[in-house]
């Protein structure tokens, strides 16, 4: 149930309409705003500017005498205040106001834009505070899976059966930190990754600053409380969970780490090492998979291998999707016989 009491009303959009990203939402405003700090937002428009010191207002071009300020407010966020106009408020305000914004979609896509020019490092005079994903507490309220969720896991050839046995769960909503994040809709579904006792959550067709939620830590290794007993040919380390889940259909062995920015620990790989004959690398086909590939290949010694230039996908499970997966299942075979 929602936490209002009722539950939220779900948009009737068309299966066909579900997969094109020109559809797809941008997300929550609270997930775009952790890629921004207040600073960032006014920057973007004052250029770099001092807190507390008066200026003409942006907001209004005839402003002859300095009448606009940005303070620090109570709960030390950055407010505004056009002494001119009599206009105050904090910086999604100061965003609504300088560009005529009067829906969520259009901020949205504004802070969207914010985050693609503002620079990674730059010297403010607030300062901000940082918390890892992984001290967050996620939670979430499960339901059963719809047919939007059954169609878009079948276009990896992903059944149902596999999502329950690596507890991929649809959910209704998420919470960060007891706070309600993020909720279902058709037309921008939700997905939980449970991995030992924490979460990953996933909104394929959100952006990509808005995607993934997660509070996993490098040990928790998605898809291994999954793999089977005993002594093993062949193992893949692939990026992601539904890379292993769409393995795992094809009769795979598969392991994927917490992030893609992370490998398996070293602990975890010489298990690994010793019950697998043959372990293999398997991730995207692009300029950043390539490149962590051939250093993770270089470091432990481990054959990097990629999906076919032919398929035109950057993963095994597009090449499925674009493909199908008998296709991909029969070319996958060719490429590791010697290994099984």
């Amino acid at each position: 149930m929602h936490p209002s009491g009722s539950t939220p009303d779900l948009p009737t959009t068309k299966l066909s309409d579900m997969y094109s990203t020109r559809n797809a939402t941008f997300g929550i405003l609270s997930d775009i705003l952790s890629q921004l700090d207040d600073y960032d937002i006014f920057a973007y428009y004052m250029g770099n500017f001092k807190v507390g010191k008066l200026y003409n207002s942006p907001l209004r071009h005839d402003d002859k005498i300095p009448s606009f300020a940005v303070f620090k407010g109570r709960q030390g966020n950055l407010m505004f205040k056009d002494h001119g106009s009599g206009l105050a408020g904090n910086a999604l305000t100061f965003v609504k106001a300088y560009n005529n914004i009067h829906t969520d979609a259009e901020l949205e896509k504004e802070l969207l834009k914010i985050i693609r020019h503002t620079a990674p490092v730059s010297t403010r005079d607030v300062k901000r505070e940082y918390k890892s994903n992984a001290s967050a507490d996620i939670g979430i309220v499960r339901q059963d899976f719809t047919q939007i969720d059954k169609n878009y896991w079948q276009q990896f050839g992903i059944s149902i059966p596999t999502l329950n046995k690596f507890n991929v769960f649809s959910i209704k909503y998420f919470l960060c930190n007891r706070i309600v994040s993020g909720i279902y809709k058709e037309t921008n579904p939700m997905y939980a990754y449970k991995v030992n006792d924490k979460f990953k959550i996933y909104r394929p067709l959100n952006s990509k600053y808005t995607k993934w939620r997660t509070n996993l830590t490098t040990s928790d290794v998605q898809g291994f409380a999954q793999l089977p007993s005993g002594k093993r040919k062949l193992l893949i380390i692939t990026k992601s969970l539904k890379d292993v889940m769409v393995l795992y259909e094809m009769g795979i062995d598969a392991v994927s780490p917490s992030s893609e920015t992370t490998f398996i620990p070293d602990e975890m790989l010489d298990e690994l090492k010793k019950k697998y004959d043959n372990i293999l690398i398997l991730y995207d086909r692009d300029k950043t998979g390539m490149m962590k590939a051939r250093e993770y290949s270089k470091k432990y010694n481990l054959r990097a291998f990629f999906v076919n230039k032919k398929f035109a996908a950057k993963d095994i499970s597009d090449a499925v999707k674009v493909n199908g997966f008998d296709t991909i299942k029969q070319w996958l075979t060719k490429e590791l016989k010697e290994y099984v």
